[in-house]
């Protein structure tokens, strides 16, 4: 989906750092466009992202994520690319751009990041059905849980309040896994 957003004008440079940022991170919508630029902490390791606050956390107590470059997703230098292109250093993070693609100073809406998900779906050749604004946060978890990381690891990531709706994305990722009738069938 992140190579379906081509080009090298302001769209799909953000396009490309929302989704990559958005699964590496495991973000809601909402979280999405709430980040500022100051809630960005560039390190040696990758990125720290501050969520000032979400869904669960309603005392707006704030999470740091931690967000590793990778070798797949590579959020950071999605992210390092549309700073530089955006040119901006304060406010929010992902802009809205206008029809003629120039850059705003208003923050995107989480239904720009749900249609933005639709689009990059639809453009890579998936399932629209299977595809909605909460895919980068489940598909993280549900890679996370194919890759066998421990449910404390993931929620280190997500930040889920209830262990027991976290464990709802593992065990639909590991359905077949080691099946009771494995030996018979």
């Amino acid at each position: 989906m992140i190579e379906a957003c081509s080009g090298e004008t302001l769209g799909p440079i953000r396009d490309r750092a929302i989704l990559a940022l958005g699964m590496a991170a495991a973000m809601r919508r909402s979280e999405i466009v709430a980040l500022t630029v100051a809630d960005l902490e560039f390190v040696e390791e990758g990125l720290k992202v501050t969520v000032r606050q979400s869904k669960t956390d309603q005392a707006s107590d704030g999470a740091v994520i931690a967000v590793p470059e990778g070798s797949k997703l590579r959020p950071v230098s999605h992210l390092r690319s549309w700073l530089e292109a955006a040119g901006h250093d304060d406010g929010p993070l992902f802009r809205r751009l206008t029809r003629a693609h120039e850059m705003t100073e208003d923050g995107m809406s989480d239904r720009a990041i749900a249609r933005l998900v639709k689009r990059a779906a639809y453009d890579a050749g998936f399932d629209l059905t299977k595809f909605s604004g909460h895919s980068l946060r489940s598909g993280f978890l549900t890679d996370a849980a194919r890759n066998r990381a421990t449910v404390t690891k993931m929620r280190e990531v997500s930040r889920h309040k209830s262990v027991q709706v976290l464990l709802d994305y593992v065990q639909s990722a590991e359905i077949f896994d080691d099946h009771a009738g494995k030996a018979f069938l």
